[in-house]
């Protein structure tokens, strides 16, 4: 009776489990929508920059620009873009394996890093951060980035970096994300291939000058960049977490199904031994 009364106890706690990731999981997906939505459709945007770029390198130099410049001065900076909360699956571990790997190969580097997970991670590790972020807003805004590309901007114009990367879980579909490390500066210039696909032979005119609006343009480029990095990686977690929790749900639910299988044998086997010890104690008084 009390291996029964155990089993009952299971079966009640694996239910109330299913239920909190199956509500979980429906959150995510929520969430997830909106993410992947926000992320494929600034894409597009992103792309259309790298393209005036290159229209501006035709009239202007822009190798000439500071963070084009591969000054090689400094030490090298990984901004690396974790979660705040957990149950998210590979999410995590995956990119903390990569930062090992960055750090391995970049002994004297430094990291800044977003999210609860990473600063956990960093400080198990006794790995030390340049600055450290957490508690940015799932609906991510370009406002809410700004710190951290400001924070490299200025540290490259500076010669405190030599070089600055992202490290983020770049979003392909619900089922698939992987790590991406993208380096931020100094910028690569467009390649041929690129500046071939998209040369146009028309002429264009630049108001107020080709160089003015390179020196705006730049600066907004490396935030775009950033920005899409962190929208890659919000479509990304959400993604991990809804799958996350879905095979939590469903491994619940066979837990469920194997318990009431052991609650049902082991009732039955209760019965029959009442049943059992009726019989004979019938036997015994007619005897």
């Amino acid at each position: 009776m009390a291996n029964t009364r155990q089993v009952k106890n299971r079966i009640k706690t694996a239910k109330n489990i299913s239920k909190i990731t199956k509500a979980m999981e429906m959150v995510a997906a929520s969430k997830m929508r909106k993410a992947q939505q926000q992320a494929v459709q600034s894409r597009p945007y992103a792309t259309a920059l790298e393209d005036i770029l290159t229209k501006l390198s035709n009239e202007q130099n822009i190798l000439l620009h500071p963070l084009f410049d591969d000054h090689g001065i400094g030490t090298d900076l990984l901004i690396c873009l974790s979660t705040d909360r957990g149950l998210s699956g590979s999410f995590n571990p995956t990119l903390f394996r990569k930062v090992l790997e960055w750090k391995s190969t970049h002994p004297k580097g430094t990291l800044l890093v977003v999210g609860r997970k990473a600063i956990a991670f960093t400080q198990f590790s006794n790995i030390q951060t340049y600055a450290q972020f957490s508690d940015l807003p799932d609906s991510i805004e370009l406002a809410d980035i700004l710190p951290v590309t400001r924070i490299a901007m200025e540290g490259y114009l500076n010669h405190q970096f030599k070089k600055v990367s992202v490290l983020y879980m770049d979003f392909i579909n619900t089922l698939s994300q992987k790590p991406k490390l993208l380096q931020l500066l100094p910028i690569s210039p467009p390649d041929d291939a690129f500046i071939a696909q998209h040369q146009n032979t028309g002429e264009y005119l630049f108001e107020p000058s080709a160089k003015e609006i390179l020196d705006e343009l730049v600066p907004y480029y490396l935030e775009n960049s950033v920005y899409q990095s962190f929208l890659e990686s919000k479509a990304s977690e959400h993604s991990a977490r809804m799958v996350a929790m879905k095979s939590a749900s469903e491994s619940a639910g066979d837990l469920v199904d194997e318990l009431q299988l052991i609650f049902n044998k082991s009732r039955q086997a209760s019965i029959t031994n009442e049943l059992l010890e009726i019989t004979t104690a019938t036997l015994s008084l007619n005897g």
